[in-house]
């Protein structure tokens, strides 16, 4: 068996006469739903994982197989790498119980700043509710979720319950009105 790294998400690997009769396989009778076709996979894997440093990291693998004129075969495994994450719209409103807390929840926007699409201050009861919108990758958008709500909690109220009951302190931009005062 012989491993040659074609690039950083392909190998070729020839499966000699002699390999194919250790793992019990023939061109012919290689699936994935076979077991030795299984643990030769596994063992290919596995030596081209220590001889030449090809690992998958969680890609998924793509196996193809063509018959060679001199009874071998050769395998090209390649790494399917998932798309990127797209970004996407995501809303939230948190409440706060202090105006303090809502300019300190203002500044953690700071590397979000760019993809901040909406934002404004309503108050309600004594509440200071923040709803903004911004587009991001989900795992980006949880942090930032995750870490304003050290600060605040999710609202219960929503945007038209907001805008019908409560008194719109700042209808547009507030957060970014807040981050250049707090900068000036």
């Amino acid at each position: 068996m012989t491993i040659e790294q074609i690039n950083d998400h392909k190998i070729k690997v020839t499966v000699s006469e002699r390999d194919q009769e250790e793992f019990g396989v023939t061109y012919e009778s290689m699936n994935y739903s076979d077991a030795n076709t299984r643990r030769l996979c596994e063992k290919i894997m596995y030596r081209a994982g220590k001889e030449i440093g090809f690992r998958t990291g969680g890609a998924k693998l793509l196996v193809e197989a063509r018959q060679s004129g001199n009874g071998n075969v050769t395998l090209y495994l390649s790494k399917i790498e998932p798309k990127a994450e797209e970004e996407k719209l995501y809303s939230g409103i948190a409440v706060f119980e202090k105006m303090n807390s809502v300019i300190d929840c203002c500044h953690l926007f700071g590397p979000f700043f760019s993809s901040l699409q909406k934002s404004s201050l309503y108050q309600y009861e004594g509440k200071y509710y923040l709803i903004f919108e911004i587009v991001q990758k989900r795992k980006k958008a949880e942090m930032l979720w995750k870490t304003i709500l050290e600060f605040g909690e999710k609202s219960k109220k929503g945007k038209g319950f907001l805008a019908e009951h409560g008194e719109c302190l700042c209808p547009n931009h507030f957060i970014e009105k807040m981050t250049r005062m707090k900068t000036l």
